[in-house]
């Protein structure tokens, strides 16, 4: 399965996960209201880069009136806290297009009062994506996004992940969870599986690599990545009555899943832009004859010590 579409299948609202378990909230959230607070009583948005729809939320708490259409590369669905939202109001309608690209967005021209991306457009080819964003604008609608910068606090977290995956580790761990699940499936008994010299061997490998990354909890300096795999990993002994295909199906999906991760990572951290790259961004919105081109640093505190990217708004 697709990484990002395998994120959003876990039912998260935006791509922190369960950092934000409904919506966005602080800075993110702020500058959202900041720029529904613009819009017409009646507005059609644009969300490049939706994922479940996280910007929905703050929309239909503000009562605004329209459409909103979500546009995503993975498999997307509107999130359960819009979704309850949507029953309660009939001002808006909402629909998400999955699989879609933003470098040929499936709108017509002149169609749209606001495109907005929260972390999302920067991930697209933007040679092709924002002069799309521009060309499904109506005259005197606006362009608003926040994409990743290259020194933001989220692309150093990224950078940090990347570097804490031990893959040796990793592997022995899952070649572990497969011998004590195969000797389980021979056996048939959880409690004989003390008999089997394989499966005590694994579970001592096992337990001295959870001592070796959970002896260190502090997020500071500890491995994170490593300690929730680890954890997830040993979550396995809670299903060894269960059967055989839900247990095989565990070991699979941990193995995968971090496998996931690592590839989001890695995409947030190549999306990010430097100084030069926002330069360039300045100049293809300028190519489009758009007005009012700012891009400046969006800080997700308000001592503005850290930086969590660019923001970037136009007006055609």
């Amino acid at each position: 399965m697709e990484p990002w579409t395998s994120f959003w299948q876990h039912g998260h609202s935006t791509t922190f996960g369960a950092f934000f378990r409904n919506g966005y909230d602080g800075a993110i959230k702020h500058w959202w209201q900041h720029v529904i607070a613009g819009l017409p009583s009646h507005a059609d948005i644009l969300d490049v880069g939706c994922g479940n729809a996280a910007l929905l939320i703050e929309l239909l708490d503000s009562e605004q009136h329209g459409t909103y259409t979500g546009v995503d590369l993975a498999g997307v669905r509107i999130n359960e806290a819009a979704k309850q939202k949507l029953k309660q109001q009939d001002g808006l309608t909402a629909l998400l297009k999955s699989h879609t690209n933003a470098e040929d967005l499936p709108l017509e021209s002149d169609s749209i009062d606001l495109v907005v991306s929260v972390f999302g457009i920067e991930y697209s080819d933007l040679q092709h994506s924002l002069p799309e964003a521009v060309r499904v604008l109506r005259r005197g609608g606006s362009l608003h996004s926040l994409m990743h910068a290259a020194e933001s606090v989220i692309s150093t977290m990224s950078a940090r992940a990347l570097s804490e995956f031990q893959d040796d580790d990793m592997n022995i761990i899952v070649a572990s969870l497969r011998v004590i699940d195969q000797q389980l499936n021979e056996l048939r008994v959880p409690n004989r599986l003390k008999q089997s010299q394989s499966a005590e061997a694994a579970r001592t490998r096992l337990n001295n690599l959870a001592q070796k990354y959970m002896r260190d909890l502090n997020p500071d300096s500890g491995n994170a990545i490593m300690v929730q795999f680890v954890g997830d990993a040993l979550k396995f002994f809670k299903l060894l009555k269960q059967s055989d295909s839900v247990r095989s199906q565990y070991i699979d999906g941990l193995e995968t899943e971090f496998q996931a991760s690592r590839h989001r990572y890695t995409a947030m951290a190549e999306a990010a832009k430097s100084e030069i790259d926002v330069v360039e961004v300045e100049r293809l919105l300028q190519e489009q004859k758009c007005e009012a081109i700012t891009i400046k640093k969006f800080f997700a505190d308000k001592d503005q010590k850290e930086l969590g990217g660019w923001n970037v708004s136009v007006r055609k």
